[in-house]
């Protein structure tokens, strides 16, 4: 069940994204408190700080809010769990009942970078249920939502949005890794080849920007939290992407970039933020209520699906000492 990549000694595990993410920590630990998700959700689906939007509180909302759909919804199907299931298509639906017709979300803030990280939820959460025991039961929201993420994406590289998007992504190179998740899994998920090659040209363009060091910089310097959201990324795409010719060297990356990732752990499993120039003080949340902070999330995320890719046990180590220190888990 592992085929070999002749080009670099790192091996690549025949497994589906559903089984990845059914990995003992990612299953267990992350997907652990699905109710605790629900807790920033109004009944109608507005999530997080859209809420305050809705209640006049805030002047933009925010797609990217309704994200947290994609956890639901995986979790949910993993932990066997369908309040959880129906919870992330709220999310979804509020989040698609404010498309307009050519794709985007009206007056979302952040329009670009924000509707990246919505499209690749939703792209991403319908390749995991058609690879699951759920695939016959939630066919029907399957179809329902595929012809929509395929519009936000198609928005997306409209030659003027593309232009914008792309410059102002320009100083965080997470987000070559995110736009190259949504165009790509939605291009896999609808067979659009046109959506795939501008998903190449992100990932190229991320690679390009590894320092010798493993760092992925982000404005300017590197961020211990930043560094693994874009290798989560950056991870879906070699899944679903296993033999392009790009993946040896996305699969290099990574393993630079994870390893450079395990000199910011501390000895007792605290993950550094020293020197970060986004999160640990620096950047403000959406909603500006308090400053982003390291999420023990994606670090354990990260170490434990690329475990899963490769067998290699290191990262799953990795994974483990973050899991100890930050929920108490041996």
């Amino acid at each position: 069940m592992v085929k070999e990549n002749k080009q670099i000694p790192i091996k690549l595990s025949a497994k589906t994204d559903f089984e990845h993410e059914s990995t003992d920590l990612i299953a267990n630990v992350l997907y652990r408190h699905l109710s605790g998700l629900q807790k920033s959700m109004m009944p109608n689906g507005a999530n997080g700080a859209n809420v305050l939007w809705i209640r006049n509180q805030a002047k933009r909302w925010y797609i990217e809010e309704q994200r947290y759909g994609e956890d639901l919804i995986i979790g949910g199907l993993i932990n066997n769990d369908p309040q959880a299931i129906e919870a992330g298509f709220k999310m979804f639906d509020w989040g698609f009942a404010h498309q307009a017709d050519d794709g985007s979300f009206f007056i979302t803030g952040d329009r670009f970078h924000s509707t990246s990280f919505f499209v690749q939820s939703v792209a991403h959460t319908l390749l995991v249920i058609e690879q699951s025991p759920y695939s016959e039961k939630y066919a029907n929201q399957v179809a329902r939502y595929k012809p929509l993420v395929h519009r936000a994406a198609r928005w997306m590289i409209l030659p003027n949005v593309w232009k914008n998007g792309i410059r102002r992504n320009e100083p965080y190179t997470h987000r070559r890794y995110l736009v190259a998740a949504a165009l790509g899994l939605t291009g896999k998920l609808t067979g659009d080849e046109e959506l795939i090659k501008y998903s190449r040209e992100s990932i190229k363009d991320g690679l390009s920007l590894q320092l010798p060091n493993g760092v992925n910089p982000e404005k300017g310097g590197y961020d211990s939290s930043y560094q693994t959201v874009g290798m989560i990324y950056a991870q879906r795409w070699v899944t679903y992407f296993p033999n392009d010719s790009l993946t040896p060297k996305v699969a290099q990356m990574i393993d630079k970039s994870l390893s450079w990732e395990q000199t910011r752990i501390l000895s007792s499993g605290e993950i550094s933020t020293e020197g970060n120039t986004r999160t640990g003080g620096r950047e403000k949340t959406r909603d500006g209520s308090r400053y982003k902070k390291v999420g023990p999330g994606s670090q354990i995320r990260a170490f434990a699906y690329w475990a899963s890719v490769t067998g290699n046990q290191k990262w799953e180590e990795s994974a483990r000492k973050l899991t100890k220190f930050y929920y108490k888990i041996p």
